[in-house]
């Protein structure tokens, strides 16, 4: 970046002079909050820009995350080095996930090994004392706790046998 570059960055940030509050991303916005920025023709966001203009280059496997977990921050005394583990590590601790009404639920959820059909088969297996945990569990290649969760309606409750 050139020395103009780098004012037109800064002049869309607001900064404070309390070090310890954020500052504000004023230029465009991705709907998720992220100030976005398009420098020699890409389009980068605002907070790892910041990052790199006060800290340094982002190492390979690094992202930038911010510590006050506020999107439109640009305050290089909130933003850190972390990996994606990390991150989603840090956003569980503080409570920070996805509603779980927005969470993709039974076969929508990517990692779901099992069918609505098999759930509801499951319940009815294990209700009518057919098979127990453990033969179900090896029936449809799942594990016995998972099995328990289904039967006890931790998981999948939003299944209704009929």
């Amino acid at each position: 970046m050139n020395e103009h570059q780098i004012k037109s960055f800064w002049s869309k940030v607001d900064m404070l002079s309390d070090v310890k509050s954020c500052w504000k991303w004023r230029g465009a916005k991705k709907p998720s909050g992220y100030g976005n920025v398009r420098i020699n023709g890409k389009y980068l966001l605002a907070h790892r820009v910041a990052f790199q203009l006060a800290v340094g280059e982002i190492p390979s496997g690094f992202i930038v995350c911010h510590i006050c977990d506020e999107p439109g921050c640009c305050n290089p005394n909130h933003l850190m080095l972390g990996t994606v583990k990390s991150n989603a590590a840090d956003m569980v601790l503080k409570n920070r996930q996805k509603k779980p009404e927005y969470a993709a639920k039974g076969e929508t959820n990517g990692n779901s090994k099992l069918t609505e059909k098999e759930v509801k088969e499951i319940r009815k297996l294990y209700e009518f004392g057919v098979l127990n945990q453990y033969e179900l569990a090896k029936n449809y290649g799942v594990t016995q706790p998972a099995i328990g969760c289904i039967v006890r309606k931790k998981t999948w409750r939003h299944i209704n046998e009929q």
